[in-house]
This record gives C-alpha cells, sequence and structure tokens, in this order.
C-alpha cells in the first residue's frame, strides 16, 4: 500500500515535470494541492480556492506560485492552530516522501480579514497560505468543482477560467505596482480562451469609474509592464523555453493581451 502511494506521488511529480517544472518546484505543488484538499474537506463551503496557484493546478499554467490564495465565505477565519493542524497532518507523510523531514508553520498576518501563513521545511519557507475575505465574494454561477490528482474525495471549489480572468484584472489595476505575473496570467488566460462576458465587462467597468481610471492611467500601467520589470519576476517562475519565447519580442505578446482584455472598457469609459 506506501508502494502505491510511492508510486502515484511519483506520477504525479513527473507529471508536473514533463510541464517544465524542477523537481523540487514539483514537489511543492504536491504539498500545495494537498493542503487544498485537507482544507477543504476540514473547513466545507467555507472557501473559494483562487490566484496564481489555481492556474497551475487545474488550468496548467507553466509559472509556478507558491502561493495558497483563499476567499473565505463571511464569518470569523478560522485559527491559525486550526489552519496548521489540518495542513500539517494532511502533508507531512508526504513531505517527510520527499525527503524534507519535521515542517514547520509560521504565520505573519493575521486579522479579522486576512491571515497569512508559511509552510516551511528546515526554516525554509515552502509556501504560503493567504487566506482572505477582501474582494468581495465570487459569483455562485462562475464557481466549478475540481478534484485534486482526479480523486473524487478531494473536491476543492474555483472560479471558472473567464471569472479567473475578471480577478486578474482587477488584481493587476488595482496594485499599488503593476506585477508582471499578474500580467502574464491575464496573457495565459486569454491564450487558454477564457474571455470576459457582458456581466464580467460591466464589473469590470464598475471598477473604473470606482478608482477613477482612465485609458490614459490604464496603459500607463501596461507600459510598466517592461523588459526589465517582466526579466525580473519571471524569469525564475516560467520554463526557461516559455521565458525565452515570451522575451523574443520584448514582451509584447503580454502588453498586447492587457490591451486586449481591457479594450472594451476603456473604449466605453470615452464615451
Amino acid at each position: 500500500m506506501i508502494l502505491l502511494a510511492s508510486m502515484n506521488l511519483q506520477a504525479r511529480v513527473d507529471w508536473y515535470k514533463k510541464r517544465g517544472f524542477q523537481t523540487f518546484e514539483a514537489e511543492i505543488i504536491l504539498l500545495i494541492e494537498e493542503s487544498a484538499a485537507a482544507l477543504f474537506n476540514s473547513f466545507p463551503d467555507r472557501f473559494i480556492l483562487f490566484g496564481g496557484a489555481t492556474l497551475v493546478l487545474f488550468y496548467e499554467s507553466p509559472r509556478l506560485s507558491r502561493d495558497l490564495d483563499l476567499l473565505a465565505s463571511p464569518g470569523d477565519l478560522p485559527r491559525s492552530d486550526e489552519i496548521a493542524a489540518v495542513v500539517v497532518s494532511g502533508i507531512q507523510p508526504i513531505a517527510e516522501t520527499f525527503g524534507l523531514g519535521e515542517l514547520e508553520f509560521r504565520t505573519d498576518m493575521a486579522s479579522r480579514d486576512f491571515t497569512k501563513h508559511w509552510v516551511l521545511a528546515n526554516q525554509r519557507p515552502l509556501f504560503s497560505i493567504d487566506l482572505t475575505r477582501i474582494g468581495g465574494s465570487v459569483l455562485e454561477t462562475q464557481i466549478v468543482k475540481k478534484s485534486i490528482a482526479n480523486v473524487p474525495e478531494k473536491i476543492v471549489l474555483t472560479p471558472n477560467e473567464n471569472y479567473l480572468l475578471f480577478q486578474k484584472c482587477e488584481t493587476f489595476l488595482n496594485r499599488r505596482y503593476v506585477k508582471a505575473r499578474d500580467a502574464f496570467d491575464i496573457h495565459f488566460l486569454l491564450s487558454r480562451g477564457a474571455k470576459m462576458d457582458e456581466g464580467l465587462e460591466a464589473h469590470l467597468e464598475d471598477f473604473l469609474r470606482m478608482r477613477e481610471m482612465d485609458e490614459e492611467s490604464v496603459e500607463t500601467r501596461i507600459e510598466g509592464i517592461t523588459v526589465k520589470v517582466c526579466t525580473a519576476e519571471l524569469r525564475t517562475v516560467l520554463p526557461l523555453n516559455v521565458f525565452e519565447d515570451l522575451a523574443k519580442d520584448a514582451f509584447e505578446s503580454i502588453r498586447r493581451s492587457l490591451r486586449l482584455v481591457f479594450s472594451k472598457s476603456l473604449r466605453e469609459a470615452q464615451e
């Protein structure tokens, strides 16, 4: 039985390696998968999984993400000790299989609406678990069920591709400083066929009005996705062939994707 479990783990590691991740990165992704499964099992109907890790786990994104982002339902967030107990008990045996030893759990930030935890091995951060209510709730019609490693008992809830695109657009516009990882995720989702329907376009238009963002301010953010920014942020989180392909045109393909996704909202803002 133990041998079978190890074989399954190895097959999962190999799957991520075939997608361009290094062995250690693939092992961290598996720990993130199993942490998500454990949390959704222990706290049913409390979370929606979103962010970059969602794209890696379920949409085959090549960009490494070490953040397990969970949008919580109304009510108090689970206590740090509760999260720690669920996560560590769920992934400690796997961590030992990977030779990581005894895991540690650290809470860096904790408030009523946001908590940030880190899972560490030998004092080295492996990945974070971010619980938040900031940003509102996901529309019920945009939520889908996904299974971890195709195991029916390991179900998590996540936005569909279209809503993930909308969330990434909001995040790109809302950060104090632009992030190339947000821009890449938008570019990636568009390449998969994700799109903004009329409802999501309306929400994005409302967001732009609330932030008093006009065409010039959005274009300034797009132009902020420079070669320097992309190189600094994306070189270490993308497979080399993917990074080099984007770098061939000085990352203009990413900026084109940004102009495309914001085009309708910007046209209507001008009218």
